[in-house]
């Protein structure tokens, strides 16, 4: 199911509503204005669209609900609010909510279009909006503070008993159909909020005692944040423009709190990944120990690419009694583009060391709700989204018997096709070398040899052939070889060995 929340507008005589199960409205006969909302459960249990990331049940808990309903040519209330925070009102997560609003038949006859306003968690941002707002006030509606999801008492956490803002706005909608059952178009609710993140690891090196990273603290610059942003909107994002707030967030890394390590901290830097598989393996790298969670902040949008900075040491061990050097460094980041924090967007900033290298920032921004994304990829480390395959219709494969070896017997006069997708370093190179006895390598024609990095063109896919040399003098048969892999920086200074990253089954091939 997709992380949205849908609302259905419907037109019923009440006579017909009343069968149908968790229906709150008024008795009668009249007829009735009927709303249905589809509200997901936690969608780390469903499959959302590619992009998307999902939302954790606090997340997605509903505790206060609020609608209204607008004649759109005059600006008149159609009917009654609805503003409930009772739990025998609300929508349970996974589950489907119907409300029904009694209007007149003059409505019913002229089926106006109308105006609706949806506001989720109104206390969470302490909103004056109630039963008596008018169209024109609830379009007018802002939320700000240092307290309401502002960098200058940042919120860490879902607020207990009061969730996170969600709205959703409609306006204009057309009434269709014929009586009994009237509609109009659906509508989503969003977030009003969006969730920042900051992560670190280093790369594990068993008994170094020559570097040792930390880090002291991330600054997220100031001027970024609105003072002030709109409760409801149709747009990417919504501010009061022109006025922001003006103190920096400054994230400073506890003495209690370990850098986590692993064998290749490269891997959690975002590849293009789908929204569910890149969280999964963040939070299962948290969970093993394997990355730290500096902290998560949820904060009101911006129409501006977020900046900031890391501040961090390496500290070079002394040696023989000279004394340790320690080396203070700042690296600066930043979102690609405007509109990469509007609303309902989650950012996460991933920083990693790899040994006597300056740490590394990949950056990516993915809306909770839709389907693009923007990253910066990192260009010193190799990060492989799926490791070379040979296609099993293009050659015989039979398992050795042993883990992960297959025999690949090339059929005549026909190449074994393989792949495999690599998205960084993005603009370096990928070699693909030929390991084997040195009478069998020249019985081998391979291709490419080399080949460039490119994640923006097929997903980074490299398709890899292994073929018979038309110009091998000898007999060819029984010949083999394997294939290992390794990878240089877009400028050439750094070479990295990526077999480990690159096979997973290894493929003996024969001639």
């Amino acid at each position: 199911m997709k992380e949205r929340i849908l609302i259905t507008l419907l037109f019923l005589p009440l006579a017909l509503l009343t069968a149908c199960e968790g229906i709150t409205g008024p008795d009668g006969d009249g007829p009735v204005l009927s709303i249905s909302i589809d509200f997901p459960k936690n969608s780390f249990a469903s499959k959302a669209d590619a992009g998307e990331v999902p939302a954790s049940l606090e997340e997605n808990a509903i505790h206060e609900l609020a609608i209204w309903i607008f004649n759109h040519d005059t600006g008149a209330a159609v009917t009654e609010p609805l503003i409930t925070d009772s739990s025998t009102d609300l929508p349970s997560a996974g589950g489907v909510r119907k409300y029904a609003f009694p209007v007149d038949r003059t409505f019913l006859l002229t089926r106006p279009s109308v105006d609706v306003f949806v506001l989720v968690n109104k206390s969470s941002i302490n909103t004056t909006v109630g039963a008596t707002s008018t169209r024109d006030e609830l379009l007018s509606a802002i939320f700000g503070g240092d307290d309401y999801f502002s960098p200058v008492h940042p919120i860490k956490t879902v607020p207990v008993g009061r969730g996170l803002p969600m709205s959703g706005v409609g306006l204009d909608l057309a009434v269709s159909g014929e009586e009994p059952s009237l509609s109009v178009s659906k509508i989503s609710l969003g977030r009003a909020v969006s969730k920042l993140r900051y992560i670190f690891s280093q790369m594990y090196t068993e008994g170094n005692t020559e570097e040792e990273y930390s880090v002291q603290k991330v600054v997220l610059n100031s001027n970024q944040i609105p003072v002030e942003e709109y409760v409801f909107s149709t747009e990417p994002y919504k501010i009061v423009p022109g006025n922001y707030v003006s103190s920096a967030m400054e994230t400073v890394w506890p003495s209690t709190l370990a850098l986590a390590s692993c064998d290749a901290p490269e891997i959690y830097s975002y590849a293009g990944q789908d929204g569910p598989s890149y969280e999964n393996l963040i939070t299962d790298g948290i969970s093993r120990g394997l990355l730290t969670n500096l902290g998560t902040f949820y904060l009101r949008e911006s129409d501006k690419p977020l900046t900031g900075t890391v501040y961090y040491t390496i500290t070079k061990k002394g040696q023989n009694g000279d004394p340790d050097v320690v080396e203070e460094k700042t690296q600066t980041f930043s979102m690609a583009s405007p509109g990469d924090f509007a609303r309902n967007h989650t950012w996460t900033l991933y920083g990693y060391f790899i040994s006597n290298r300056s740490l590394q920032l990949a950056v990516n921004a993915l809306p909770w709700d839709k389907n693009n994304y923007t990253i910066e990829f990192s260009t010193s480390s190799l990060q492989v989204t799926q490791k070379f395959t040979v296609d099993e219709n293009s050659a015989r494969i039979v398992s050795t018997g042993v883990k992960d070896h297959y025999n690949v017997f090339l059929d005549a006069n026909k190449a074994a096709k393989g792949y495999i997708y690599v998205t960084t370093p993005q603009g370096g190179k990928l070699e693909i070398i030929k390991e084997g006895a040195a009478a069998d390598l020249d019985a081998f024609l391979v291709t490419p040899q080399e080949a460039t990095i490119n994640p923006s063109l097929n997903g980074g896919r490299i398709d890899i052939t292994i073929d018979r040399n038309p110009d091998y003098t000898g007999d060819p048969t029984g010949k083999t070889i394997t294939l290992s892999f390794k990878a240089f920086t877009p400028d050439g200074d750094r070479e990295i060995s990526g077999t480990s990253e690159c096979v997973d089954q290894i493929y003996h091939f024969y001639l």
